[in-house]
């Protein structure tokens, strides 16, 4: 069986939303914590759209996925 091949984009995004979940849930709960990976992810894109490419909606969405990952994380353990 073959796993899935992520394009580096998507995993640095990924990455990222979890160590951005990972830090801000130090400082706030869990659910705003992933509030600001949110909002970090959205002024990214938006800032791409004015300086380097368009807002890439999968982008942002990985983003959100890797600080899911670490919110679900948090609540299993």
């Amino acid at each position: 069986m073959k796993l899935p091949q992520f394009p580096q984009d998507k995993a640095n995004h990924f990455i990222y939303g979890a160590f951005i979940q990972l830090v801000a849930s130090f400082i706030f709960e869990p659910f705003p914590a992933l509030f600001i990976v949110g909002t970090i992810a959205f002024l990214k894109e938006f800032f791409d759209t004015y300086s380097l490419s368009d807002f890439s909606v999968w982008d942002f969405v990985a983003t959100l996925f890797g600080g899911g990952l670490i919110l679900a994380a948090q609540y299993v353990a």
